[in-house]
């Protein structure tokens, strides 16, 4: 891994958010924000005799979440579908949806989700955000510029896929975490987590306990099919 400096990752991060003339407005139209991704995550459980096991397994999410929370989710594993799919009524699912309409209000609801302004933090509620909404260009410009802010975040230099890869080391607990991005529009590819040697994860470290890639977003008016 060669790291570059904080500055080098603020300096990319404002970049990506100036970018944001060449990202293609969200599809379709209508009341669900629809997000699928892929990804592979750590799933735990405990045995007899009280030991931990844990496995990385593959799995696909669809999802469209209207904002009172109503909508549908579609998990699978395998080919098989698993928990948490099926259908779910107005407060069923987390619908705190972010705009850019007013930056001082975002900065606000981004500082009550991240109260002791941990980069670790910052990290983990940039990636909600992109997990649990359409994200279009004037809000990931603002998201963007937020996350510079982070002095503790680095370049990772010896990234090799299409994007640029922004990190940071948790200084509490043994954990790397990696956005990466798209160079053209700014927008995020993917999200990496790395539990490091002493995370006490029940895997052989270091290994990737979480991969998840961002493959289609936009709006729909029905939980049926994805945006066009």
């Amino acid at each position: 891994m060669v790291l570059g400096n904080s500055g080098d990752a603020a300096g990319v991060l404002r970049d990506l958010a100036e970018k944001i003339a060449r990202q293609p407005a969200p599809r379709g139209t209508g009341r669900y924000h629809y997000v699928r991704t892929s990804g592979s995550y750590l799933h735990t459980a405990r045995v007899l005799g009280g030991t931990t096991t844990g496995v990385v397994e593959q799995s696909e999410r669809e999802q469209w979440i209207a904002p009172d929370g109503s909508g549908r989710l579609v998990v699978t594993r395998g080919g098989e579908s698993v928990q948490p799919t099926g259908d779910y009524p107005p407060g069923g699912l987390a619908a705190a949806f972010l705009t850019a309409a007013d930056p001082d209000a975002l900065t606000a609801r981004l500082r009550d989700r991240n109260p002791n302004g941990s980069t670790s933090t910052a990290v983990k509620v940039f990636t909600g955000v992109w997990n649990n909404q359409v994200v279009p260009g004037a809000l990931q410009r603002l998201l963007l510029l937020d996350l510079a802010r982070h002095s503790d975040l680095y370049v990772d230099n010896s990234f090799r896929g299409a994007g640029v890869a922004v990190g940071h080391l948790d200084p509490e607990e043994p954990f790397q975490r990696l956005l990466v991005f798209d160079r053209l529009t700014g927008s995020l590819l993917g999200a990496e987590t790395t539990a490091l040697d002493g995370a006490g994860v029940p895997v052989p470290t270091p290994a990737v306990i979480s991969r998840t890639e961002w493959l289609l977003s936009g709006h729909t008016t029905t939980t049926t099919t994805p945006p066009t």
